[in-house]
């Protein structure tokens, strides 16, 4: 008995060394990008988003003229509809989006891929400027690391080639 007791407790100081000893080492350095994630929802980078618009807009169109004769609550009805269709199938592309990032993130070497926006522009009596300057959450970044390019390039081929 008085064995089995010293043998775990020679076992607990080695194991306890060892978790030391690897707590000791620092971890690899991650490697960190960015995407715009406003450019790659933009109708006039991505196509498919751009489709998307004209479906939504034709839609609307042929609605409208339906709709002067319906009463209130079927127009709301009608624009909820719409609106649903439309933030089903962005969420479609943002899908997209994620997947494109990760494999664009795994084949340059990126642990971290951090949404950046665009520097806010002001313009005369804008009370949103403070709100987008809150949503910059990346001050600086060398533009190397930015993948929203070659994301939004895979974006369009992915989307073409459903076309077919």
């Amino acid at each position: 008995m008085k064995l089995n007791i010293a043998a775990a407790g020679i076992a607990a100081l080695l194991v306890a060394g060892l978790v030391g000893q690897a707590q000791d080492k620092p971890a690899p350095a991650a490697r960190a990008g960015v995407l715009n994630l406003r450019d790659c929802m933009d109708k006039t980078r991505n196509h498919w988003i751009a489709e998307i618009e004209q479906e939504v807009q034709k839609l609307s169109d042929a609605e409208s003229g339906r709709a002067t004769d319906l009463n209130p609550q079927e127009r709301a009805r009608i624009r909820t509809k719409i609106l649903d269709l439309s933030n089903k199938r962005r969420l479609e592309v943002y899908g997209e989006v994620v997947r494109i990032s990760g494999e664009v993130s795994k084949e340059r070497g990126f642990d971290l891929i951090q949404r950046v926006d665009r520097m806010p522009v002001f313009e005369s009596g804008d009370t949103e400027l403070a709100a987008q300057i809150d949503r910059r959450f990346v001050v600086h970044y060398d533009p190397s690391i930015d993948i929203t390019a070659e994301v939004v390039e895979r974006l369009n081929k992915v989307h073409a080639a459903r076309k077919k």
